[in-house]
């Protein structure tokens, strides 16, 4: 086969393998990254002889340097300051506990010692991407959990740049066969050659990126801006491996020096596609190196470092969470959004082969690892809620063991009041409603399990009830069975069937308001006895109507004419 034959035949086999793969995940609500992998087990498996591994490898490598290049660009060091006070100590604990637990684990199996230390450090991490992605697709990026959750790996994200260091260093000292001693010295150069390397990097990010940027912004050539990003992501590798550091190290911290320009924005625009491309025939490229034979000889190794982890993980976040006295709710929640290892164990497994570190088995079980784990998080991630209750009255248990002095005692006899609203969440919608009762003398109970907003609210002179809204003693606390109304401001629809059964089962004459994001979802609030549902995006549309009609001349008969038509549609008029 001619070398332009093969080229064409294996980027159309990985193209085809990517198409249908996505596809299938994006049926089955799984993330693309599970659909591109299992694409590539598929043609891996059945195709291999047409496909040129050489070419693949190529352009994995290329894949892997934007990919971390891309990532580094979207990290936000304002976003890190702002929630560093409260979840960086606490990831950093999870980081070394997850990761000497999993090293324990793998040395028991006795895995060589500089495999099981890529592995486990790759399993300390989680995956900001599938995180991220599926909470913003649920709406639950701003709740409790998903911002937690979000910070959380931030700073993850934040602590690849030393795993990569010290990664690379381990690697060349377990190619050279060095002493305890040597080790240890070859470490401690490595990072100190690459602490100077960091600043002068940061140093250059501050006063020279900007001002390169900006002149060849100022051709205002797309071309130009492009090709002088690439140049300057593969300039920042060849400084990083010239002192024996990876070139993907190189990438993430030239998108961390264009981060922080004005022009960061317009190059990643310009670098998406092209990162898109290359990550995705890598996400392929890993599918091919995971022959059917390895993983079933490996099957039973696989699967009890992905149960271990995943579970080892939820723990460790659920009791640190507990111990610094979040919710039972949110702590859990927490750690099951957190358990899967981190996209970044595909850069791990490929660059611990390429470096010889460890064997390309050892590389598989990294790689089938990371991809269970994926597998099995993100349907968890989905239905976190119902994954929670499920696990509730064992759950209940350990607030005696790990006892916040933030919760209330619930008693009997209930808060002192009547004839109030009680508001299911105090978010972003709660508190203008409880804003207006306040301001209209209307008596009203805040519940919410955000010990933080607990804490503001109370000093507003507004009763409140720290705990779950779904949880019925919760609500008989609240006195539910003597409220006129109970407003539902909690996104999540599980959530939100709990609330009205147990708050219809103390009152069945209460008045029910509840919002939701999805159309779908009224018909079935609606059956479940909700007398008023609020669509936020559509009540916003409704804003923009009257404002952009009123601006067309219409008069207001005629705007509150076509706003009831579109209620009508709607099926709210």
């Amino acid at each position: 086969m001619t070398s332009g034959i093969s080229l064409i035949t294996t980027l159309l086999l990985l193209l085809s393998a990517a198409i249908g793969g996505g596809a299938i995940a994006n049926r089955f609500k799984l993330p693309s990254i599970v659909g591109y992998i299992a694409g590539g087990v598929l043609i891996g498996n059945l195709m291999s002889n047409f496909i040129n591994h050489d070419i693949v490898s190529l352009i994995a490598d290329n894949g892997i340097t934007l990919l971390l290049f891309a990532l580094g660009i979207e990290f936000s060091f304002h976003k890190l300051r702002r929630i560093l006070s409260v979840v960086a100590w606490p990831t950093v604990a999870q980081l070394l506990v997850s990761f000497l637990l999993v090293l324990l684990i793998l040395v028991s199996f006795s895995l060589p010692f500089i495999t099981a230390v890529y592995l486990a450090a790759a399993a300390a991490l989680s995956s900001t991407a599938i995180v991220v992605k599926v909470l913003s697709e649920k709406g639950e990026l701003e709740t409790v959990p998903g911002e937690i959750a979000t910070g959380w790996l931030i700073v993850q994200d934040l602590a690849v740049i030393p795993i990569l260091i010290l990664l690379s260093a381990v690697s060349g000292v377990s190619n050279e066969a060095m002493s305890l001693s040597g080790t240890i010295g070859a470490v401690f150069l490595a990072l100190f050659k690459s602490a100077i390397l960091i600043t002068v990097l940061l140093y250059l990010g501050k006063h020279g990126v900007p001002k390169l940027l900006n002149v060849v912004a100022g051709f205002k050539n797309r071309e130009l801006l492009l090709l002088s990003t690439i140049g300057l992501v593969f300039f920042v590798g060849l400084c990083t491996y010239s002192i024996g550091l990876s070139v993907s190290l190189g990438a993430f911290l030239a998108g961390l020096l264009i981060a922080e320009t004005s022009q960061n924005h317009a190059i990643f625009a310009e670098i998406r596609p092209l990162r898109d491309l290359f990550a995705v025939v890598f996400f392929v490229s890993l599918g091919l190196a995971l022959p059917f034979g390895a993983m079933v000889s490996s099957l039973p190794i696989i699967m009890s470092i992905s149960f271990a982890v995943i579970v080892g993980k939820l723990v460790i976040i659920f009791f640190l969470l507990r111990f610094l006295g979040y919710h039972t709710k949110t702590s859990f929640l927490t750690g099951l959004y957190l358990t899967q290892v981190s996209e970044f164990g595909f850069v791990l497994a490929h660059q611990g082969v390429s470096s010889g570190a460890m064997g390309a088995s050892h590389g598989v079980i990294l790689t089938a690892v990371t991809f269970v784990t994926i597998l099995v998080s993100a349907p968890l991630i989905v239905r976190g809620n119902q994954v929670y209750y499920l696990f509730h009255s064992w759950l209940k248990k350990f607030p005696r063991i790990i006892k916040s002095p933030k919760e209330d005692v619930l008693t009997d006899e209930g808060l002192p009041i009547s004839d109030h609203v009680v508001i299911c969440g105090y978010g972003r919608v709660g508190k203008y409603i409880g804003r207006a009762l306040q301001m209209a003398n209307v008596g009203l109970v805040v519940v919410d399990y955000n010990q933080h907003t607990i804490k503001e609210v109370k000093e507003q002179g507004i009763q409140t009830v720290y705990g779950d809204p779904a949880d019925k003693g919760v609500l008989d606390y609240a006195q539910v069975d003597k409220a006129r109304c109970i407003v539902i401001a909690i996104p999540d629809r599980h959530t939100q069937e709990l609330i009205i059964s147990n708050a219809q089962s103390l009152n069945r004459h209460i008045k029910i308001m509840c919002r939701t994001h999805h159309e779908e979802d009224r018909g079935h609030l609606k059956s479940l006895g909700v007398q008023i549902i609020i669509q936020p995006e559509f009540e916003a549309a409704l804003t923009i109507v009257a404002k952009l009609l009123a601006d067309f001349g219409l008069t207001d008969e005629e705007i509150t004419g076509k706003m009831q038509r579109l209620k009508i549609e709607h099926g709210v008029g």
